[in-house]
């Protein structure tokens, strides 16, 4: 649970995190557990979308990543899902191909 600016890494802001979910450890655990588990297949949607070539498929799970990722501050994960949505749906491609690297 570090502040990262590698976009491929999963980590988050710890600060935001405490600040917006403050004491309430279960709820805390409860996203993260669902961050960790939902995170991976999320990503291999979004691969296997990306390497079919379907921009709308990768567009709604880079979407549904956002959100995730919104939840949990992870907001270096978040701007890139956003970005990739937008050039996804724009048809961007080479941007997006660029942002699945």
């Amino acid at each position: 649970m570090s502040d990262s600016s590698d976009p491929g890494n999963l980590s988050y802001d710890t600060a935001a995190f405490l600040e917006i979910y403050g004491d309430d450890e279960e709820l805390k655990g409860e996203i993260i557990a669902v961050f960790t588990s939902e995170t991976p297949g999320k990503l291999e949607r979004m691969e296997r979308a990306e390497q079919d070539g379907n921009w709308e498929e990768v567009a709604r799970a880079a979407h549904s990543l956002a959100n995730t990722a919104g939840t949990m501050r992870s907001d270096i994960m978040l701007s890139t899902c956003r970005e990739l949505e937008a050039a996804a749906r724009s048809g961007g491609e080479a941007k997006a191909r660029e942002l699945c690297g």
